[in-house]
């Protein structure tokens, strides 16, 4: 049996909050088993922030979540004030995320040094006055917090990290040989302080949420009145210019007409004389018509030639006028619009400012001395956004480990002939065989389980190839699986599945007892399409590569979701996943996912806000050809199987390539398209030779 000393425990793990979820919508599976509590209700499951106001409440809750319908009191029956639990390890504690482990390790000390301050007295003390009373006198078939076995009520009772379930010292514990297993009073203690670290964080997200709503009402007032001053300013500037458009308008007005008179005028006085002239020719015409009949009659020119002279001189004087006349004006008038430059100096004309400008002017404030209200909004909302989350569990290669797990990284050659291997999984007898396995993890106690994806079942082999046991066939049911595809054992000593085909994730214990399943087919949060690799920080958290939703998504250790990236929550196209496959966190507790059809390996943050990118298309160093599945040893070194390179590559923290092996083909040295990877507890590394139906120790 396994005890924990280092008590290693999810964020809402204990059994009395397996329905209760910190995301509207979510709820969680009860385990398999646990029929006491699989309609547990949390005491405050429907509470708001503002009911929770003080511990007592939660102790009261946890009491009776836990004893169930056991634990009866009398009516008048109070717990005491929080006042009374600073003998206890409660104490005003300055700390901003909960109770510190100076706090949690003085609890502990106060109350193996003095019986008084332990629960089962506390639970029996009234608080109606402030003040200690007499010990409420319980039945012996009432259950205590700490011994709730009827047929052993002297011995200690365990929770059981692996099943997730209470037990008892006497009946249950040799049912639960090799598991993680804790005193339930440790259980509780953890599990009461990280849900009141999260309580922390969420009464401080809802102080700063509410500061940025005052701030917000205080800036309303102020944007109207900036709003009223700007949209009158822009009105008095429009009749400014409308007014100096309205002048020149008139003025180009009065000169067209000018024009136009005078020009009307010139016409006038060419027209008379042309009239003239018309009249004086008519005339002579005339004249020089009645000649010519004369002239017939009388048989005489002389008088015809007369006419035709005075005819003659008269059409010269008339030309000669003509010449005299004003020159006809072209009788052209138009109008020449600004250029392009004027009016796009009238389109672009003036400018709305969104932030105070700095400097004293018209109306406005000088910067840093007030006057925006939107300066202490976004200082109060800066300050919540920075705040990072109460603790950010770190990634281990192997979470349960008692020392670092180091892959060798010395850099005196970076292409390294494979020399020192050992493979199996493709050496005895066809029905033993791995068929395209893909995942791969360690335990602590060098146990290797593989993900046997075509045979639908899980094997576990010893570091020397020696098998184990095996587990699982195929269908949907309980501890069936359809093409399991990544694996991972977390500190619990339970392995999780990527159920593939059956869009969900399984949790079994290492001999293969089904614990729990979670997810289904869809794109909402908690749903898969294909979820390909599963890894595990030492919290227990799970990350999930959601392959066909192109997204990871984080769950806690029972299958409570938590968050998730990828293209569905962004727009930024160089937050989108394309097919993401291998996962695994990192010592700073960041999660790295390989980037399959993008070629690259993209490092997310731990709050899932921003990301990094590694690599890019290619064989040479640095770069990638569908890389599969991914490991983080303790130092942050990274390890990636870089699949159609048919290679291994090892890269630093500082992201310099440190290390590569292997080349394509099936000998001792070679392999054939990798996917799936881990260490071992002595740092080398194992990879799932895929393409050879085999694995490979380095």
């Amino acid at each position: 049996m396994a005890h924990s000393g280092a008590f290693e425990f999810g964020v809402l793990n204990a059994p009395w909050l397996h329905g209760l979820s910190l995301y509207t919508g979510h709820t969680n599976p009860a385990p398999s088993g646990i029929n006491s509590m699989r309609n547990c209700r949390s005491p405050f499951h429907s509470e708001s922030p503002d009911s929770i106001n003080s511990f007592p409440s939660l102790i009261s809750g946890v009491l009776q979540v836990v004893n169930g319908d056991q634990f009866a009191l009398n009516d008048s029956f109070q717990l005491p004030a929080i006042d009374s639990f600073k003998g206890f390890g409660f104490r005003e504690c300055t700390c901003l995320d909960g109770m510190c482990d100076v706090c949690c390790s003085k609890m502990r000390f106060q109350q193996s040094m003095n019986p008084s301050h332990s629960p089962d007295y506390l639970v029996s003390q009234s608080t109606s006055t402030g003040t200690p009373s007499p010990p409420l006198q319980v039945s012996q078939s009432s259950t205590s917090l700490t011994n709730y076995c009827e047929r052993h009520s002297d011995s200690s009772n365990y929770y059981c990290q692996t099943c997730s379930v209470s037990i008892c010292g006497e009946c249950d514990l040799r049912n639960h040989n090799g598991h993680v297993t804790v005193y339930l009073i440790e259980a509780m203690e953890h599990a009461g302080m990280q849900a009141n670290q999260v309580l922390s964080e969420a009464m401080h997200g809802i102080k700063t949420i509410t500061d940025d709503l005052e701030a917000i009402s205080l800036a309303v007032g102020t944007l109207d009145v900036r709003s009223k001053q700007a949209t009158d300013d822009v009105s008095i500037c429009i009749k400014r210019i409308i007014s100096a458009l309205e002048e020149r308008e008139k003025k180009l007005l009065l000169d067209i007409e000018k024009a136009r008179m005078l020009k009307l005028a010139s016409l006038k006085t060419r027209d008379e004389a042309l009239r003239n002239s018309m009249v004086l020719l008519t005339e002579t015409a005339d004249k020089l018509k009645r000649g010519m009949s004369i002239s017939k009659l009388t048989a005489n020119p002389t008088e015809l030639t007369i006419i035709k002279d005075m005819a003659s001189a008269e059409i010269y004087r008339i030309r000669q006028a003509r010449k005299s006349f004003t020159p006809p004006e072209e009788n052209w008038i138009s109008f020449s619009g600004p250029d392009s430059i004027v009016l796009d100096a009238i389109a672009n004309l003036g400018s709305v400012a969104l932030n105070n400008p700095g400097p004293i002017g018209d109306r406005r404030a000088l910067k840093g001395r007030g006057g925006s209200s939107s300066n202490s909004s976004s200082s109060s909302s800066s300050s919540m956004s920075s705040r990072s989350l109460a603790s950010i569990p770190c990634g281990r290669p192997i979470p349960a480990n008692n020392f670092p797990v180091i892959v060798w990284t010395e850099q005196h050659n970076i292409s390294t002939r494979i020399v020192h291997m050992r493979s199996f999984g493709n050496d005895g007898h066809p029905s033993d065989n791995l068929c395209r396995p893909w995942g791969i993890a360690c335990d602590k106690e060098g146990h290797i389980v593989v993900a046997d994806r075509s045979n639908n079942r899980i094997q576990i082999y010893r570091e020397d190839g020696t098998f184990v046991r095996r587990f699982g066939s195929q269908g949907s049911g309980h501890g069936q699986f359809d093409r399991p595809a990544g694996v991972a054992v977390d500190g619990r000593r339970r392995i999780i599945v990527a159920d593939k085909d059956n869009h969900r994730i399984q949790i079994l214990t290492m001999e293969g007892v089904f614990l729990r399943s979670f997810g289904e087919k869809g794109t909402k949060d908690g749903q898969f399409n294909y979820p390909w690799d599963v890894a595990v920080n030492v919290e227990c958290q799970i990350v999930v590569s959601d392959t066909r939703n192109h997204r990871i998504q984080l769950f806690s250790s029972e299958g409570v979701f938590l968050r998730k990236f990828g293209n569905d929550n962004t727009s930024s196209l160089w937050k989108t996943l394309d097919s993401p496959r291998g996962v695994a966190f990192t010592p700073e507790g960041d999660v790295v996912v390989t980037d399959f059809n993008n070629h690259r390996v993209v490092t997310i943050e731990a709050d899932f806000s921003n990301a990094k990118i590694l690599g890019g298309e290619g064989g040479g160093n640095k770069q990638f050809c569908r890389p599969q599945g991914i490991v983080v040893d303790d130092q942050g070194n990274m390890v990636v199987a870089d699949s159609r390179n048919h290679r291994i590559q090892v890269f630093g923290k500082d992201g310099v390539l440190r290390r590569k092996y292997g080349s394509h083909g099936t000998g001792i040295d070679e392999m054939d398209r990798p996917s799936g990877i881990t260490l071992t507890p002595s740092g080398k590394i194992v990879v799932v030779d895929f393409g050879n139906n085999r694995i490979l120790i380095i």
